[in-house]
């Protein structure tokens, strides 16, 4: 029996490999943090970005009946009893590094998910994770982690023989590298990629985001793991932009769709938000009616950095607004009521909710016109950092350069092309791929 879509969201490491109701994990989580109370009594406090998110909810009457509320539709869907509870798991969260993989078969970093999981997908949940107020707080209590994350305590407390540095955890990190051998679990393919010196601590990373969105030890070693396509491709090739796995490719996409329900729907004014550039007269979506989507997911296991799918100027980049945890009910399988499983396989529904930048290339291949390179941080993985400092001026770029990098794990990436492209793919749904290797021709 071929393999469904869910089935490769488990072997990837994007989805618990058992239930998520029953994953025990949470349960443990939260008698360590009851334990850390009880030994710290008065003396136990919120992380500021915490508190400030207890305080919104205590104080909006809406969120608070609202957070009252989805617990209690949720029931015994959640592991977790209350927005009590979840705040101080959230306070745990924000000062600790991801785990690998729990003993009960949990995906790597997949935290708040498992916090919000039940929560998210009722009624009072979706209203309560759509308002502003709350995503502004949500924003800052993953700055927070994200610059913890950044300092070298989260090296200390996760980059040890005992956690990621564990030959099982490398050895699920090497999956496509040179000499990966999964009869053979070792950190040697690993080593000769990415490390220059393992006898320096933590093998030389300073930080849990400078492990995990690592280049590779020198410009040949990339060059020899993610090589060019020789000759050098010419103008009508499109390389792709990461490591990842396909998602879908949609073609004649409209200006609006019903990007909330399941199958590669998008809705282009919803994705640019509507916005116009300077200078220009329309929105920039109008270009792309019509045109194609192709979107890409990465895997914990791929490299994390991303390059220019095809040469030319990056003009703008752009920040989209949105929620971090706002799911609509209408994607979650009842045959299969996986909430965050169900949430993944309807990518762009996340993609248009989400916090997003747009990376507007003009391309040098006059053809291809402008194109749109997207790259998401799903949800708590909210975290992307450009190179070449594109996000204050233009530069132009040749296909393959280094473009930036997701820091904290896996995302997904898009390229929106203008219509009337004829466009010929050399890949399949679900097919993965790796960063600078041919994905498609125009001709």
């Amino acid at each position: 029996m071929p393999l469904t879509f869910r089935d490769y969201l488990k072997n990837d490491g994007w989805i618990p490999l058992h239930s998520f109701h029953g994953n025990q994990a949470i349960a443990d989580k939260i008698k360590d943090v009851q334990r850390r109370k009880s030994r710290y009594g008065d003396q136990y406090r919120l992380e500021k970005s915490v508190q400030d998110l207890k305080d919104l909810i205590e104080r909006d009457p809406d969120l608070y009946m609202g957070f009252i509320d989805m617990f209690n539709e949720a029931g015994p869907n959640s592991l977790v009893p209350d927005y009590k509870v979840m705040i101080d798991l959230i306070n745990h969260v924000v000062s600790n590094p991801p785990v690998f993989r729990d003993y009960y078969g949990g995906a790597p970093g997949l935290s708040f998910n498992n916090i919000l999981g039940a929560v998210i997908v009722t009624r009072s949940g979706f209203n309560a994770f759509c308002n502003n107020e709350l995503n502004e707080a949500l924003q800052k209590i993953l700055s927070d982690w994200c610059e913890y994350l950044n300092g070298f305590s989260s090296a200390e407390d996760s980059l040890i023989g005992e956690k990621w540095l564990s030959i099982e955890a490398i050895a699920n990190l090497s999956t496509y590298l040179e000499g990966f051998d999964p009869d053979k679990p070792s950190d040697a393919p690993f080593k000769k990629a990415f490390v220059i010196n393992d006898s320096l601590p933590h093998w030389g990373f300073l930080s849990w985001n400078d492990f995990f969105s690592r280049p590779f030890v020198s410009a040949e070693i990339f060059d020899h793991y993610r090589p060019m396509l020789k000759p050098l491709p010419t103008d009508n090739i499109i390389t792709s932009a990461a490591d990842s796995r396909v998602y879908g490719i949609a073609t004649n996409v409209a200006e609006m769709d019903t990007f909330w329900l399941k199958g590669h729907r998008y809705s282009l004014k919803h994705l640019f938000n509507n916005i116009t550039l300077d200078g220009e007269n329309e929105p920039l979506h109008k270009r792309y009616i019509g045109g194609t989507v192709y979107q890409a997911y990465l895997l914990p296991s791929d490299y994390h950095q991303w390059s220019m799918p095809i040469a030319g100027r990056v003009k703008k980049i752009l920040t989209i607004p949105g929620t971090y945890f706002a799911l609509s009910n209408a994607l979650v399988d009842p045959a299969q009521p996986d909430e965050f499983a169900s949430l993944v396989e309807g990518l762009p529904y996340l993609t248009i909710v989400s916090v997003r930048k747009i990376v507007v290339i003009e391309a040098d291949n006059t053809k291809l016109g402008r194109v749109c390179f997207i790259p998401v941080g799903l949800q708590e993985i909210s975290s992307v950092k450009f190179f070449h400092n594109l996000e204050k001026e233009e530069k132009h770029l040749n296909k393959g350069d280094a473009l930036g990098t997701f820091q904290f794990g896996g995302s997904t990436v898009m390229i929106v092309f203008e219509p009337k492209l004829n466009i010929k793919w050399g890949v399949s749904q679900l097919e993965h791929v790796l960063i600078r290797s041919k994905i498609a021709e125009i001709y």
